[in-house]
């Protein structure tokens, strides 16, 4: 079967048919009065096993006939098993006091979509980073773990700590990419809560106008974003540059050059949070201009009658009130910082300069290039390992920092 994908169609299979059975035959068998969690899981292992042996004989009976169809025809494997569970599984007398049925087959189908694809992954990454694995390399029976992709222990993160190019290359990515997110959270947050402030404050015609038009850059391609604060930094024929000539100031190589810097933070990599920011602040605005919404105006016109100004009600009453949002958006910024990727690709490829010594070479472009550039996918789990633990340190020092014990 030349031309067939057979790992990825068994994927699909898998997908596919664990989704269908544990999402269906939950509300089958809550309609026969039968545990619909049960259900779930008898439908999760019938649709895998359905999915993946009727499948496979389909495409291998159908190929040497119809090639292009046969792929296609396999998808349908799974209902061989599932639709005789779902017809000739009986009812039973009993009556039941409540129907979970679409519960079961609501979070069964999810539960089974974050394990394959958030956990597994994750626990593959951390078995990753105690080996040197190459997909190049031809290792053990198992994964592909051993022989020629031998167990290194704690080397990886030695290398971090070492003098080696891969290890200077990693804490300049760290230090970029704590930077970065060191100027986007408070920048975005100055930004955004005073801005849903004003927007509260205008007409209500006008309202939806202006959350409109913040929130577009959100749904805009990363990508075109990029190129277009890429053209307005550009050296030669930059926007910016074209401007600032008209004041005789002289081109700067805002991308380009890794000396250049404004007020001892490199250019480049402002250039970069501007064009973030540009980008993402939208998202944070929305969700503080429906935090401000959900504040009751009782305790405003209390702080009013008391003689407050609007300042001192915005500091004293709205601000303290918006702490739970708070903690969300920051949390959330921090994440995606420490995710950036496609903007840096794009504006930067990571430069300017050496990897070790650039100040927009991030921890993702690292691993991103480590894991398919150079396909040391064990370094690049090491790395992606850090990384996962650097976030999730900072989201316990912010949960403890802005967390609020109390409700209105």
């Amino acid at each position: 079967m030349d031309g067939i994908d057979l790992d990825a169609l068994r994927l699909y299979w898998l997908m596919i048919w664990a989704v269908a059975g544990s999402g269906v035959t939950p509300l089958i068998f809550d309609r026969k009065n039968r545990s619909p969690w049960q259900g779930a899981l008898i439908g999760l292992v019938v649709g895998i096993v359905s999915g993946q042996i009727f499948g496979y004989l389909l495409l291998v009976t159908l190929y040497p006939v119809a090639p292009d169809l046969a792929p296609w025809v396999s998808m349908i494997g799974g209902l061989v098993f599932l639709i005789p569970l779902w017809t000739l599984v009986p009812q039973t007398a009993k009556v039941r006091l409540e129907e979970h049925g679409f519960v079961a087959g609501t979070v069964t189908p999810l539960i089974f979509y974050l394990l394959v694809l958030s956990v597994f992954p994750l626990l593959w990454a951390l078995i990753l980073a105690f080996f040197d694995y190459s997909p190049r390399e031809v290792g053990g029976p198992f994964l592909g773990l051993g022989g020629n992709n031998p167990f290194v222990g704690f080397q990886h993160f030695e290398t971090m700590l070492s003098a080696a190019r891969d290890g200077r290359t990693f804490r300049n990515s760290l230090g970029n990419t704590l930077a970065f997110t060191a100027l986007v959270l408070p920048l975005n947050m100055l930004i955004t809560i005073p801005l849903a402030v004003m927007i509260e404050s205008v007409h209500k015609v006008l309202k939806p106008i202006f959350r409109a038009v913040y929130f577009l850059p959100v749904v805009t391609s990363s990508v075109g974003v990029a190129v277009m604060w890429g053209y307005i930094f550009h050296a030669q024929y930059g926007l910016l540059n074209d401007v600032l000539g008209q004041f005789g100031i002289a081109p700067i190589a805002w991308l380009q050059d890794q000396l250049a810097n404004i007020l001892g933070m490199p250019a480049a990599l402002l250039a970069v949070v501007i064009a973030y920011l540009w980008q993402d602040f939208g998202y944070n605005l929305v969700i503080f201009i429906a935090a401000l919404q959900g504040i009751p105006e009782s305790l405003k016109d209390a702080a009013r009658v008391d003689g407050a100004s609007s300042t001192q009600v915005f500091w004293n009453v709205t601000l303290p009130l918006m702490r739970p949002t708070i903690l969300v958006t920051s949390v959330l910024t921090v994440i995606s910082s420490f995710q950036v990727f496609d903007i840096i690709q794009v504006m930067t490829q990571g430069g300017p300069g050496r990897p070790d010594s650039s100040p927009t070479r991030v921890l993702v472009l690292d691993i991103y290039e480590n894991a398919f550039r150079y396909e040391k996918m064990g370094w690049a789990a090491a790395i992606s390992l850090v990384m996962f633990g650097m976030v999730a340190i900072i989201t316990l020092i912010q949960s403890r920092v802005l967390r609020s014990d109390w409700e209105y």
